[in-house]
């Protein structure tokens, strides 16, 4: 795969974010982690706080502590690099032409994958891995 989904490679640990945080940056943190919207987490959070408000609490001070800040990813000219396009000053319509090359260029790679599933070798390879 090529185009900028290679460009920033993603830091898989779990991080504090106070520069997208409200508080300390924790819901931030671990909506980067597991790939889900901010807002999604900061309402588990409260749901938590309403439900069983201790031990969320308790849970929540304890990541701000013990999580370590977010680094921060520079390109090879030392300027940050922002994660998202539109947080990288780009408009919507370039960010929708960049994600449509990217899908273009994926096409050929999901056509050829197509024509290996849909053919009697695989259908073949795959009766006999049965057995």
């Amino acid at each position: 795969m090529s185009g900028a989904w290679q460009e920033e490679p993603r830091t898989r640990g779990l991080y504090r974010d106070p520069q997208r945080g409200k508080i300390a940056g924790v819901c931030a943190g671990l909506a980067d982690y597991f790939g889900v919207e901010i807002w999604i987490v900061r309402l588990l959070a409260i749901s938590g706080l309403i439900f069983a408000g201790f031990i969320t609490f308790f849970a929540y001070c304890a990541a701000w502590l013990l999580l370590d800040k977010r680094p921060q990813r520079l390109t090879d000219d030392g300027i940050l690099m922002k994660e998202r396009s539109w947080q990288a000053g780009s408009t919507p319509r370039q960010a929708l032409a960049r994600v449509s090359r990217e899908l273009e260029s994926l096409e050929p790679r999901l056509q050829t994958l197509e024509r290996l599933v849909t053919s009697r070798e695989f259908n073949l390879r795959r009766e006999f891995n049965k057995l």
